[in-house]
């Protein structure tokens, strides 16, 4: 079967062709559906560098008071905050807060002199099981306070 038949309503008579004048919409170009959807406003500067300071604090309190738990309860806390605060995108706020501990961790180790075990190595990667719940646990606690006390309807 020739190719331009393949694209056109002659099978078919009761489907619309694409170039009807039904379908035309009043933008010239699909960029510009884009840009008249619904924008997210963009994050401030100001927000990474507090999700920075509390990725440090997780960090120090990893290495100065050395309890995986008590580390692990600062990310969650932290990253449960800023994905409360800033909804969108709750993977970035696991990622910083998160990222301070093995950073601080190797920088203790190479740059202080202090040494650590494998366990508390594998424990600083394995903080990001806590930011992750905090991140994304905060993104729907928000969801939720938007849907329940603002009265949204989607």
């Amino acid at each position: 079967m020739p190719p331009a038949l393949l694209h056109s309503n002659v099978l078919d008579p009761h489907i619309e062709s694409a170039q009807s004048p039904t379908t035309v919409t009043d933008d010239a170009s699909p960029s510009a559906n884009l840009k008249s959807a619904k924008a997210a406003p963009r994050t401030s500067f100001l927000v990474y560098l507090i999700a920075i300071a509390f990725s440090l604090f997780s960090g120090w309190v990893n290495q100065v008071v050395d309890d995986a738990l008590l580390t692990a309860l600062c990310v969650l806390a932290f990253s449960m905050l800023m994905g409360t605060w800033k909804k969108d995108r709750p993977w970035r706020w696991v990622v910083l807060v998160w990222i301070g501990v093995p950073i601080l961790l190797g920088y203790y180790q190479f740059v202080v002199g202090w040494r650590h075990d494998r366990g508390q190595v594998y424990g600083a990667f394995l903080q990001i099981l806590a930011g992750s719940a905090g991140g994304f646990g905060g993104h729907f606690m928000r969801e939720m306070i938007d849907h329940v006390f603002l009265k949204q309807d989607d």
